[in-house]
């Protein structure tokens, strides 16, 4: 009998202890205090939601589909017209952001997210510069065609990874 009531003290005690600590934690859970927020500097903030869905949100895609960015779109800024490129590229060059906020996401692009692949010394996009090249977007070439060239001047007289090739390699069909 005596074991019986020892067990059966500990386990009231376990599971009284269980029972305050799961109250204790479920009572300072208030639902109306505030879930943590991540906060995103404006350039992040509308490249998330502008580019995050395609390229990912840190620039890693399906390169199948669509071009990773990660480390790599830096390489375009080696070339005026890989400067040019990425600004006047369609979703790009028709994007409802205004000049100065296209900027900001294309550097950060380029500087954050293919952070190390810019040339050194490379100069950030201007909301003047970012204007300019999107009156012109690039609708009257074959995209891939036009991509498929730059990267291969990048990959062979710049020595880009081969990985920059990654959307070109399924497109090439």
């Amino acid at each position: 009998m005596t074991s019986s009531r020892a067990l059966r003290s500990v386990t009231s005690r376990s599971v009284a202890c269980c029972f305050a600590v799961i109250f204790g934690l479920l009572r300072t859970a208030d639902p109306r205090a505030a879930a943590p927020t991540v906060q995103f500097r404006p350039p992040q903030r509308d490249y998330i939601l502008a580019c995050g869905g395609c390229h990912g949100l840190n620039g890693i895609s399906n390169a199948a589909l669509v071009p990773s960015l990660k480390g790599l779109v830096g390489y375009y800024l080696y070339l005026p017209e890989g400067r040019a490129y990425l600004p006047r590229l369609p979703n790009v060059a028709f994007s409802t952001l205004n000049d100065e906020q296209l900027a900001a996401v294309l550097n950060y692009m380029v500087f954050d997210i293919g952070a190390g692949s810019a040339p050194a010394g490379a100069r950030a996009y201007g909301s003047a510069e970012v204007g300019r090249w999107r009156k012109q977007p690039l609708t009257e070439v074959t995209l891939s065609e036009y991509r498929r060239r730059l990267v291969e001047t990048l990959i062979n007289e710049y020595h880009a990874p081969a990985a920059l090739r990654g959307y070109i390699a399924t497109t090439a069909q």
